[in-house]
């Protein structure tokens, strides 16, 4: 199974810390459904590091989108991981 990277899964990530988060009050959640305060904290840390590098690859897209280049724009934009394909470039 392919490991999700990527700004969705990270999306994903942080609603099911969330979820942990709001389990730790049900008395019917599972043990494995809960997440301990410190967990979900580490977690939030490191999303704002992604978040941080997710920004500068919008800069350069930013940056592509202006250039005489739409197939590298469309190249930065998989590989940067914002989608994982653009079938079709928009015609201008």
């Amino acid at each position: 199974m392919k490991k999700q990277t990527g700004i969705d899964a990270l999306n994903n990530h942080l609603f099911e810390t969330i979820e942990g988060l709001k389990n730790n009050h049900d008395p019917k959640a599972d043990d494995c459904e809960k997440i301990s305060v410190e967990t979900a904290r580490e977690i939030s840390n490191i999303s704002k590091i992604i978040i941080e590098g997710y920004k500068v690859k919008a800069q350069v897209v930013g940056m592509l989108a202006n250039s005489e280049n739409p197939m590298a724009t469309k190249k930065a934009i998989v590989e940067g991981g914002f989608v994982e394909d653009i079938k079709e470039l928009p015609q201008e």
